[in-house]
């Protein structure tokens, strides 16, 4: 199924474990393969904990919600997505996630755009979503 905000969207992948097929088994090893095994895990282990560690898996840390949005309030936040992903690789950050960067900075910006609007700013935006 495809939102349509195509390859830049963004969507974060799972940071499980990852697996590499760095496995040597040549006539070169020095233990017995117990010990080569366990070393191995060791490695391993110590691998995934700084992965863990540095990049966190937000759909496990963060609280999810569902909302729903009309096409056209949609449409201008793909726009802002891309427009904010273009005006920082322009200063070379690259990393630029929608579910991780963007989705937090809009509700932040909303919210204290929304804190600071009166109640006849609120009923005017009310009114250009059809619900005033």
């Amino acid at each position: 199924m495809s939102d349509g905000w195509g390859d830049a969207s963004g969507i974060e992948g799972n940071y499980g474990d990852d697996q590499t097929e760095e496995e040597d088994f040549s006539t070169e090893e020095t233990g017995s393969p117990s010990e080569t095994q366990e070393a191995n895990e060791t490695t391993e282990t110590n691998e995934t904990k700084t992965t863990k560690e540095t990049r966190t898996n937000i759909k496990e840390e963060w609280n999810g919600r569902t909302i729903y949005i009309p096409d056209e309030v949609l449409d201008d936040m793909e726009d802002t997505y891309l427009e904010s992903q273009l005006k920082l690789r322009k200063i070379d950050h690259n990393d630029f996630k929608k579910n991780r960067h963007f989705y937090p900075l809009l509700v932040q910006f909303g919210l204290e755009a929304l804190s600071d609007a009166d109640a006849e700013d609120i009923r005017a935006r009310l009114s250009e979503i059809g619900d005033a």
